[in-house]
């Protein structure tokens, strides 16, 4: 239960970050990369912190 709560505010977090940076005419490879690394890091730091 934890770890679909967890996936699930990832995945608000990445639609949200290319949501808001294709409104802004930004969104470019690096920064959808930079957004897809953080939260697989992220994802990786809380299932450690959890497990």
């Amino acid at each position: 239960m934890i770890l679909r709560i967890l996936g699930t505010g990832i995945l608000i977090y990445l639609i949200w970050a290319i949501l808001h940076h294709r409104r802004d005419k930004s969104l470019t490879l690096p920064i959808l990369l930079e957004y897809l690394l953080t939260a697989i890091l992220s994802l990786i730091l809380f299932t450690g912190v959890i497990y």
